[in-house]
């Protein structure tokens, strides 16, 4: 009985393995002629699912070609504009996007060794070429992305061409170019607001800082990074952001010196604001808002004396200083 019960199954493990061999090779059929990368994906999920076929590369390596040859068949439709449907570009960038995350998992597969301990990989040259050949299509999926206000799906395409060029993978891959700082930092702070837009703020965060680190350098950035800080609830970030913001742009807009200012008395930190202060009016004697600020942390340490003395000052300096106006005849 014990025989047969072995042999029994052995049977059922090789009928198995022979069914899912027959569902790749159904999706391989699928992806020659031309089916959608959706439906390719479909097919393999048997195979994709069964321990016996799951390390396979063609599980992977099928559906990625189907979505590269749905992107360039949808690519030139676009591009001649005929029989381009509605919703075409949000369909070239699910099969761009869909391509390289299943090549992207086909890739170590197919450097796996052979039952003789020989790695020969078979798909790899073509997948790598396939990816870098369609480098910046990544950047036109995001836009497409974006404009269909699928955020998330914008903020994931940004990454591929950020990161592309540092993935082992494609490390002697000449045609990839380095990107100028300029150009990668426009790149980050558009990821970063598509972050933003998903409510991601953790990312959105990391990819104004890294944009801020290639050069980029306009208000905006230190703007929607307090207000993504804010929402976040990263007190940190936000001082991060409003200190470099008024370091860089102070002498012609106080917003940042607010922002500052209200982190410390959010946080109760008021000799810490004091100090800051301190060396702002050292360096600038007769600027009102550094008073008026100076007078507001003094009233909250219930020095009033001293408070109603810095915001006559700022009024000395600025007679229309609202702020120093308002909270002087609240103290009075």
């Amino acid at each position: 009985m014990k025989k047969i019960i072995v042999f029994s199954l052995a049977f059922l493990t090789a009928a198995t393995m022979s069914a899912q061999k027959e569902v790749l090779k159904e999706a391989e059929k699928a992806m020659k002629s031309g089916q959608s990368y959706t439906e390719v994906l479909k097919l393999v999920e048997p195979a994709k699912n069964n321990s016996e076929t799951a390390n396979n590369v063609l599980v992977y390596y099928l559906p990625g070609k189907a979505g590269i040859k749905q992107f360039n068949d949808l690519l030139g439709k676009r591009e001649l504009k005929i029989k381009f449907p509605e919703d075409g570009p949000v369909i070239m960038a699910d099969a761009l996007l869909g391509a390289y995350e299943n090549y992207m998992k086909a890739l170590p597969l197919d450097s796996l060794p052979d039952i003789k301990g020989k790695v020969k990989p078979k798909y790899s040259k073509e997948m790598i070429s396939d990816i870098v050949g369609h480098y910046a299509d990544f950047n036109n999926a995001a836009i497409d992305y974006w404009n269909a206000k699928r955020y998330n799906d914008a903020y994931k395409a940004w990454d591929i061409l950020l990161n592309l060029p540092s993935i082992p993978a494609f490390a002697n891959e000449k045609s990839l170019k380095v990107m100028a700082d300029t150009l990668v930092a426009d790149i980050y702070y558009n990821q970063g607001l598509a972050a933003w837009q998903a409510n991601e703020f953790g990312n959105a965060i990391n990819s104004f800082r890294n944009a801020i680190k290639k050069g980029y350098d306009k208000p905006s950035i230190y703007d929607y990074g307090i207000a993504v800080a804010q929402s976040g609830k990263d007190n940190d970030a936000l001082l991060e952001f409003a200190s470099e913001g008024n370091r860089l742009f102070g002498a012609e807009d106080t917003k940042y010196l607010n922002q500052i200012i209200n982190y410390y008395l959010q946080t109760e930190k008021y000799d810490e604001a004091l100090d800051y202060l301190n060396k702002a009016i050292a360096e600038k004697p007769d600027f009102a808002q550094y008073y008026a600020l100076r007078g507001i942390i003094k009233d909250n340490q219930k020095k009033r004396d001293e408070a109603i003395a810095d915001y006559q000052e700022a009024i000395k300096n600025d007679p229309n200083n609202s702020l120093a106006l308002f909270y002087l005849g609240r103290a009075l």
